[in-house]
C-alpha cells in the first residue's frame, strides 16, 4: 500500500499537496493522522471538493509500501504515523515539502523538497504540469486556498515569483477567487475577538539586540483553533517586526511566531523550542514547562537568534562565577554546578590566575584529589580582550584559549578584575547559523531593554508614607556615594502598586550588600544587625525603623523541601528566586538616575490580573511552604493561583515533597493561615480544594461541619479580641493548631503533635486537647447551680486561652456563659489579702496560710464574702481548720 499524509492540524497546503500527491500517485490512499484547521473543515463540508480518505481502523501499518508525506517532514508532527514507521522501519519514506530542514526530519529517499517556495501547492503545481498532468477547478481553489494561506496572500516575505505564477495558472485552470475570499479573509467569533483583545492587552514590547520584539503570554484555558491569524492580526495592528506568543492551552503551551527581521529564521528559533517553520512564520508546541519559563527559554533563542551587535562589551556577562584559588576541588565543582556553568576563572587575591572547567574538576576527582585545592586542576592560559575588540577578534582569542576555551574575559590583566566574561556559546550562536545544544545566558543588557517603564517617581511621591520617602532619599544619596546598584524589591513595590500601606522596605544590592548596610547605618544614625552566612543584614535608624538588606543571591536546593543555600549574584537571579512574579518587581534606586521599575517575569500583568504565578516549574518542589504562602496570598489581596501554578501544586503532590517538610516549617505556615483569624476558614477550604488538607493534617477533610467550626472559632476570637479581654502578645495563629486538631480522633491528634516537632507541654496538650475538652464539657454539663463557681472556675483554670476559646465556639451560649465569666471576670478576680497580712496579724509563715488564701478566693468566687471580710474569713478558717497553729506572740490575731 502506498499512503499519502500531512501533519496534525492540516491545513490548506497540506490537502492540497495530498491531492496533487495522488495525482502523481495513482492508486495511493489518503490518510489524515490527526486534526484539520476550521478553515479547511468549513471549506470541505461546503462540498470545494471531493476526495476519498482511509479512517485508522482501515489501515494495516504493516501492509503499508511506501509513506508520502505532504507539507512535513518533521517525526513529531504526523501522530500515529510516527509510531508505525517505528514500528515498520522497512517502509520507505517519500516527502513533497518546502519547509526549511529541522533536526526532526525523517530520512526521505524520494519525492520533492524545495524551501524555494511560499508554499508546497506551487512545487506541486509545477511538477503536475511538467508531467502533463490536470487538475479540476475545484482542485485549483483547494491549490489556490494554500499558496494564499502560507504566503499571507502573496504577501510575505518567503513569497517568490513562482508563487504569483502559480497563482495566475490557477486561476487560468478554473480556480474560484470568491471562494478563496470567504475561507481566507473570515471575521472573527467571539472566543477569537476575546482573546485578540487580551492579547493587545498582553503584549510586551522589548528590545533584544537592538530589535523590537512583539511577546504575548497569554493563558487561554484550552485549545482553540485558528490562533496563527490573530497573531498576524496583532502583527500588523502594532507594526512590529516580529511578534511570537505564547498560549497555554492547558498542559501544552503553543509558540507561534510570525515576523520578517533582517538575520532572524523563525524556522530555526521554533526548531529549538521542539517545534519548526519558515523564515517568517514557525510555530512550536511545548510541554513540562510555566508560561513564564517557555517565555525565559524563547527570549533565550532569540538573543542567540538575533544579529549581534558586535563588540565584545556587547557580548559581555557583567556578573560571572568565579572561583577562589583557595577552594578545594569539590567545593570548585559544586559552584560551578550551583551557578549551571561549565566553567569559570579562578582568583587570588583579586587577580585571575587561571580557569577550570566541571571536565577537569569531574578528572581530579576520580584521581582522588577532591580536597586538594583547585590549582591542581586548573589551566594557567586565560585570554582576554579588550571591551571594543570585534566579535572576530572575539572568537579568535575563544579559539585560542587553549584547553579551558570556554570563554574570554574582557578588560586588561595587568589593571585589575575583569569587567565583563564572554563565553563561548555567546560567541558561536552568533557566528554560526546551526542549532547548539546548550543556551548562552542572556546577559544584564537584555534584561534592562526588556522592561516595562513606568513612572515609579510619581508613585513613590504619591503613595509611600513621608517616612518612608525620607529614608529612601537616604538610601539613593548613599547608593550614590559608595557606587552600589541598589533595588527595593518585594512586597513593597508590590504594595506600592496595588496602593496597599506596606512600611516593610526591603533592598537588595548588587555586590557588597553588607559593606552597603554598615554605610547605610551610618547615614541613618543607626545601628546594623548582619548575618553574613545569608548576606542579609537588618539597619535600625534612631527611631526604630528597620531596613532589610540583602546582597543580590541565587539560592541552591540540595533536595526537595530543604532549605536554600544562598550565593552572591545578581538582580535577575535575585528576583527569579523568590515565590511568585508578582513579588519579584523592583524599584532601581542607584546608584544614578531617576527610580526605574524592573519587571523581568511579568509581574505588573500578574498584578492586574490578579493572579499568583511561580517563576519556574520547580518551584512547589524546591519549597512547598509557598502553596500555603499562595493560600495566604489568595485570601490577603483577593488573587487567584494560576492554572499551570495549580497544576505545579499537582505534580508536587505527586511527588510527595509535603512529608519531607520539617515540623517547624509546617507548623509555622499552619499558623499564619491564621494571621488575621478571618481567614483561617477560606484558607482551609483552599487547601482542601487544591487536595492538601488531608496530607498537610491527616485525618482532617473538608466538610460543612468543619466549615462551621472554625466560622464559630472567628466569632468568638473576634469576641475575644473586642472585648478587650485579651492579653499583650496575644495572636490570633495561637489558635490556629488547636482549632485544626481539635476534629481529629485523639489518635490523629497524637500523630499530628509528633509530625509538627512538638514538645513538651506543647506537644502534651495538643495531644490530649480531646481529652481536655471533654473533661471541660463534662464539667459544665453539671445541672445549673449544682457547682459552686469556684469548682467551674478552678476547673476552668486548667484550660489555656486557646482551650477556653475553642469551648466557647462549640458550646451552645447558655452553656458557654461560665465560660465566659471566666474570661471576663473570674479568671482576674484574686484577693486583695495576702499572706504577708495574716503574718501581721500573728499567723506563722507555714502550708496553712496558703489554704487559706486559696479558701478566700474561693469564698469570693461564690459570693459568700466581700473583699472587706476577707481578713476575718481567713483568721476564722485558720482558727477553725488548723486549731494547733500557734500565734506569734504579742500579735493581734483579730
Amino acid at each position: 500500500m502506498e499512503l499519502i499524509t500531512t501533519h496534525v492540524g492540516a491545513d490548506f497546503d497540506a490537502f492540497a499537496t495530498m491531492l496533487a500527491a495522488q495525482r502523481l500517485h495513482p492508486g495511493a490512499e489518503l490518510f489524515f493522522p490527526g486534526s484539520r484547521e476550521e478553515s479547511l473543515r468549513r471549506a470541505l463540508e461546503a462540498g470545494i471538493t471531493t476526495f476519498r480518505e482511509l479512517r485508522r481502523k482501515e489501515i494495516d501499518p504493516a501492509s503499508i509500501r511506501r509513506l508520502i508525506l505532504c507539507d512535513i517532514r518533521q517525526r513529531h508532527r504526523i501522530g500515529v504515523v510516527a509510531d508505525w514507521l517505528a514500528a515498520h522501519p522497512a517502509i520507505e519514506v517519500w516527502a513533497y515539502d518546502h519547509h526549511p530542514p529541522s533536526p526532526d526530519d525523517l530520512a526521505v529517499s524520494g519525492g520533492l523538497v524545495d524551501p524555494e517556495a511560499g508554499a508546497t501547492a506551487t512545487l506541486m503545481l509545477e511538477e503536475l504540469e511538467a508531467r502533463g498532468l490536470a487538475i479540476t477547478g475545484g482542485e485549483a481553489t483547494v491549490f489556490l486556498l494554500g499558496i494564499y494561506e502560507d504566503t499571507g496572500s502573496l504577501t510575505y516575505a518567503t513569497t517568490r515569483p513562482r508563487d504569483l505564477r502559480a497563482a495566475a495558472r490557477l486561476l487560468d485552470l478554473g480556480a474560484d477567487l470568491a471562494a478563496v475570499r470567504q475561507f481566507t479573509q473570515r471575521s472573527l467569533d467571539a472566543p477569537h475577538l476575546d482573546v485578540l483583545h487580551r492579547m493587545v492587552q498582553a503584549l510586551e514590547i522589548v528590545r533584544i539586540r537592538g530589535h523590537r520584539v512583539g511577546i504575548v503570554t497569554l493563558e487561554i484555558g484550552s485549545y482553540l483553533e485558528e490562533l496563527a491569524p490573530l497573531v498576524s492580526r496583532c502583527l500588523d495592528l502594532h507594526a512590529l517586526p516580529l511578534l511570537v506568543a505564547l498560549f497555554c492551552e492547558g498542559e501544552r503551551i503553543s509558540l507561534i511566531a510570525r515576523g520578517d527581521l533582517p538575520g532572524l529564521d523563525l524556522g530555526t528559533v521554533a526548531a529549538e523550542m521542539g517545534g519548526g517553520g519558515h523564515r517568517t512564520a514557525a510555530a512550536a508546541s511545548l510541554r513540562g514547562l510555566t508560561l513564564l519559563e517557555a517565555r525565559e527559554r524563547l527570549l533565550g533563542v532569540l538573543a542567540r537568534r538575533l544579529p549581534p551587535l558586535g563588540t565584545a562589551a556587547d557580548l559581555m556577562t557583567r556578573r560571572f562565577c568565579a572561583i577562589d584559588a583557595g577552594s578545594t576541588v569539590l567545593a570548585a565543582k559544586e559552584a560551578l554546578l550551583r551557578n549551571r556553568v561549565n566553567a569559570a576563572p579562578v582568583i587570588a587575591a583579586g587577580r585571575v590566575v587561571g580557569a577550570i572547567t566541571r571536565q577537569q574538576l569531574d578528572v581530579a576527582v576520580q584521581h582522588g584529589f577532591a580536597e586538594r585545592p583547585v590549582g591542581v586542576a586548573m589551566s594557567s592560559e586565560v585570554r582576554w580582550v579588550v571591551p571594543e575588540a570585534s566579535l572576530e577578534e572575539v572568537a579568535e582569542a575563544l579559539v585560542q584559549g587553549g584547553p579551558a576555551g570556554r570563554f574570554v574575559l574582557v578588560g586588561d590583566p595587568e589593571t585589575g578584575p575583569p569587567a565583563g566574561l564572554i563565553s563561548r556559546l555567546a560567541v558561536l550562536s552568533r557566528l554560526h547559523a546551526r542549532l547548539l545544544d546548550e543556551g548562552a545566558e542572556i546577559d544584564r543588557r537584555i534584561g534592562a531593554e526588556r522592561q516595562r517603564q513606568r513612572q515609579i517617581g510619581r508613585l513613590l511621591a504619591e503613595r509611600a508614607t513621608a517616612g518612608v520617602r525620607r529614608r529612601l532619599e537616604v538610601v539613593r544619596a548613599v547608593a550614590a556615594r559608595e557606587g552600589a546598584a541598589v533595588f527595593a524589591v518585594g512586597g513593597f513595590v508590590r504594595d506600592l502598586l496595588l496602593e496597599r500601606p506596606n512600611e516593610d522596605l526591603d533592598l537588595v544590592v548588587e555586590g557588597d550588600g553588607l559593606g552597603f548596610a554598615r554605610a547605610l547605618a551610618s547615614a541613618l544614625g543607626g545601628r546594623v544587625r548582619e548575618h553574613e552566612a545569608f548576606l542579609t543584614a537588618v539597619v535600625v535608624d534612631p527611631e526604630g525603623f528597620a531596613i532589610d538588606v540583602a546582597t543580590a543571591r541565587s539560592e541552591f536546593y540540595r533536595a526537595p523541601a530543604a532549605l536554600p543555600e544562598v550565593q552572591s549574584s545578581v538582580l535577575r537571579q535575585d528576583l527569579y528566586r523568590r515565590d511568585f512574579t508578582i513579588n519579584s518587581l523592583a524599584i532601581r534606586l542607584g546608584p544614578e538616575g531617576t527610580p526605574e521599575l524592573l519587571d523581568f517575569f511579568g509581574g505588573q500583568r500578574d498584578l492586574t490580573e490578579g493572579r499568583l504565578r511561580v517563576l519556574h516549574s520547580l518551584s512547589f518542589i524546591d519549597d512547598p511552604t509557598r502553596v500555603l504562602r499562595a493560600v495566604r496570598l489568595e485570601q490577603r489581596l483577593g488573587f487567584r493561583l494560576a492554572a499551570e501554578s495549580i497544576r505545579l501544586v499537582e505534580v508536587a503532590l505527586r511527588e510527595g515533597v509535603f512529608d519531607r517538610l520539617s515540623g517547624s516549617r509546617l507548623r509555622d505556615e499552619l499558623e499564619q493561615l491564621a494571621e488575621p483569624l478571618a481567614r483561617l476558614p477560606r484558607g482551609v477550604e483552599r487547601l482542601a480544594e487544591l487536595k492538601l488538607l488531608e496530607v498537610l493534617v491527616p485525618g482532617l477533610s473538608a466538610s460543612r461541619e468543619l466549615g462551621d467550626h472554625l466560622r464559630r472559632v472567628v466569632a468568638v476570637g473576634a469576641w475575644y479580641r473586642i472585648s478587650g479581654l485579651a492579653a499583650d502578645g496575644w495572636t490570633d495563629s495561637r489558635l490556629a493548631l488547636p482549632a485544626l486538631v481539635r476534629p481529629l480522633t485523639p489518635a490523629a491528634a497524637a500523630a499530628f503533635a509528633t509530625r509538627l516537632g512538638l514538645t513538651g507541654q506543647r506537644y502534651e496538650r495538643l495531644r490530649a486537647l480531646h481529652a481536655r475538652l471533654e473533661a471541660a464539657r463534662e464539667l459544665l454539663g453539671s445541672p445549673a447551680g449544682e457547682l459552686p463557681v469556684h469548682r467551674l472556675a478552678e476547673g476552668l483554670a486548667q484550660l489555656t486561652t486557646e482551650e477556653l476559646l475553642l469551648l466557647m465556639a462549640e458550646l451552645d451560649p447558655v452553656r458557654a456563659e461560665p465560660v465566659r465569666l471566666y474570661l471576663e471576670r473570674w479568671r482576674e478576680l484574686h484577693p486583695r489579702l495576702r499572706g504577708r497580712d495574716l503574718v501581721a496579724a500573728g499567723w506563722p509563715p507555714g502550708p496553712a496560710l496558703g489554704e487559706a488564701l486559696a479558701e478566700v478566693r474561693r469564698a469570693r468566687l461564690d459570693g459568700r464574702i466581700e473583699e472587706e471580710e476577707e481578713l476575718a474569713y481567713a483568721v476564722a478558717w485558720l482558727r477553725d481548720r488548723a486549731p494547733d497553729l500557734p500565734t506569734l506572740a504579742g500579735r493581734d490575731e483579730g
